[in-house]
């Protein structure tokens, strides 16, 4: 019988569900996500709000919401069903599509450490962004054991960075989410192979593939 591929995911997943006849999952958490003190009532309803992942979607959604809600891809606002969002799970999609509704200004509901592609973005396009911080991600210090894993799994850019600052990524192939966490591990120097659909469903599909080729 031939041995299973390893991969070993950096964020929580069920691994006992997610692994196949040909791969064995394992998990190594490498971040805590950290609610923040938050008064949704305070926050404008008039206005668009915008999320772009899935903790500060899961954060909300059952507080009063707007009648208009953005979403960077349909995994993300999973359980707000109203939600808008582009085909392509992109900043940059998800800020044209704003842009092409003509909104003029949005509530941008985020952790801490957010990226900037998607303020950069409007800002440019003169579309005023407040911020609400709703979580804060903390890197955990583990000792990783390498050895046996033929393939790293990422749900996000924050256990990406945890990873570079866990070892490092040892020369294995990086199996990304979406495009944001891809260009999180380009700039980390690794070449990502991106999976086809937000899930690690999609990620254990895409190393499947890789590994039969």
């Amino acid at each position: 019988m031939t041995d299973r591929k390893h991969i070993l995911f950096l964020n929580q997943v069920d691994n006992k569900s997610l692994s196949t006849d040909n791969l064995r999952v394992s998990c190594q958490p490498l971040i805590k996500t950290i609610p923040l003190d938050f008064d949704s009532n305070q926050w404008d309803k008039n206005i668009p709000w915008v999320l772009t992942s899935r903790t500060a979607a899961n954060l909300i959604m059952e507080e009063n919401l707007p009648k208009k809600i953005y979403a960077i891809g349909s995994k993300t606002c999973k359980n707000i069903p109203q939600a808008i969002h582009p085909k392509k799970a992109t900043a940059k999609d998800v800020a044209k599509l704003i842009m092409e509704n003509g909104e003029k200004e949005v509530l941008f509901i985020c952790g801490k450490q957010r990226r900037t592609e998607l303020p950069q973005l409007l800002n440019t396009a003169n579309i005023k962004l407040t911020e609400a911080v709703i979580y804060r991600t903390e890197i955990l210090q583990k000792e990783l054991n390498l050895q046996s894993v033929d393939g790293l799994a990422f749900m996000s850019p924050s256990s990406v960075k945890g990873m570079s600052e866990n070892g490092g990524f040892n020369g294995l192939p990086c199996f990304a989410i979406g495009t944001t966490t891809a260009q999180t591990l380009k700039e980390y120097g690794q070449q990502p192979i991106i999976s086809k659909e937000s899930s690690a469903e999609s990620i254990m599909l895409t190393a499947q593939a890789y590994f039969n080729q």
